[in-house]
C-alpha cells in the first residue's frame, strides 16, 4: 500500500502502516488506516474530507497552538472526533509554530538553534510530555479495527514528526527506519517551501532571512537527534522515557503493540 495519502488540501499525509517492527527476534508489521501524520488539514477540500471519512478517520488529534487553530481551524472529517492537544502551553517562550519562529528569525535569532532546542523541549518540558502521554491515551482508547487517529501540526513536521518518532518506536520499529520517515517530510513540503521562499523574496528578504526559512522548514536528523540526545542525559534510553518520561506501563505498551501491529 501507499503510504501517502493523496488529498489535494493538505501536505505531508502519510499513514505509518507497514513498517517492521522486531520485538523478541520476531518480526511484526505496523497495521495500515490506524495512525496517519499529517500537516495542517484547515483546506481539506470535500473531496478530502470524504476520502479520509473513508479511510477510516474517527479522530482527529490537533498539536497546534490555540493560536493557530484559531487562525486556521481544521476542516470537518465526517463523524470525526477533534481533539486540541496542544505540545506547549500558550504561555511559553518556546514555540514550533512556524509563525512564531519565523518572527524569531527576524528578530536575530537562528533557526537551527532554535529547532535544536524545540527538540529538546519535547523531552524537557513536563507540559510536552503530558500532552505526549495523552497523546498515547488517545490512541490506546482506539480499540476498533476499522478505527484510524490522524495527528497533525502546522507543517506536520516537528511536534507531528516527534509524535510519529515515539509511535513507531513504541511499535519497536527500529531507528534508522524512524529517521527514514521523518526525514520524508522534506520532499513533501518542497512546494510549501518554495511558496514561503517566494513569499519572502517577493517581500524584499535579505539572504539570511532566506536561509533561515530553509533551517525552519527542514526535517534534519540533528535536530531529532537533539531529542534523543535529550532523552538519553534524562531517561537513558527510549524505554526510559515512555516508562520514567511519559508514565506508560509495560502493560501500555504491550496493548499499544496489540492494537497497532499485525
Amino acid at each position: 500500500m501507499d503510504r501517502i495519502l493523496h488529498v489535494k488540501g493538505a501536505a505531508n499525509v502519510r499513514d505509518l502502516g507497514g513498517y517492521v517492527s522486531q520485538s523478541g527476534g520476531k518480526s511484526a508489521k505496523v497495521r495500515y488506516q490506524k495512525v496517519i501524520r499529517s500537516a495542517g488539514i484547515q483546506d481539506l477540500t470535500p473531496a478530502d474530507q470524504a476520502l479520509l471519512a473513508e479511510y477510516g478517520v474517527t479522530k482527529v488529534v490537533d498539536f497546534r497552538s490555540a493560536k493557530e487553530r484559531s487562525a486556521a481551524p481544521d476542516a470537518e472529517i465526517l463523524q470525526a472526533e477533534n481533539i486540541f492537544l496542544p505540545i506547549f502551553p500558550e504561555q511559553t517562550t518556546t514555540s514550533a509554530a512556524p509563525g512564531t519562529l519565523f518572527e524569531q528569525i527576524q528578530a536575530g535569532l537562528d533557526a537551527a538553534t532554535q529547532m535544536r532546542s524545540v527538540y529538546r523541549h519535547f523531552v524537557e518540558e513536563a507540559y510536552s510530555r503530558q500532552a505526549y502521554r495523552r497523546f498515547f491515551e488517545i490512541l490506546l482508547a482506539n480499540e476498533a479495527p476499522d478505527s484510524g487517529v490522524l495527528f497533525h501540526c502546522t507543517a506536520g513536521k516537528d511536534r507531528t514528526g516527534f509524535g510519529a518518532a515515539l509511535v513507531l518506536a513504541g511499535l519497536e520499529v527500529d531507528r534508522q527506519t524512524i529517521l527514514d520517515n521523518y526525514l520524508e517530510t522534506n520532499p513533501n513540503l518542497t512546494q510549501t517551501l518554495q511558496q514561503m521562499l517566494d513569499q519572502a523574496q517577493k517581500e524584499g528578504a535579505p539572504d539570511y532571512l532566506l536561509a533561515g526559512i530553509k533551517d525552519l522548514m527542514a526535517a534534519r536528523a540533528d535536530y531529532l537527534g537533539e531529542s534523543y540526545a535529550a532523552i538519553q542525559e534524562h531517561y537513558g534510553d527510549v524505554a526510559g522515557f515512555f516508562h520514567e518520561g511519559l508514565g506508560l506501563s509495560h502493560q501500555d505498551l504491550l496493548d499499544f503493540r496489540r492494537l497497532y501491529r499485525e
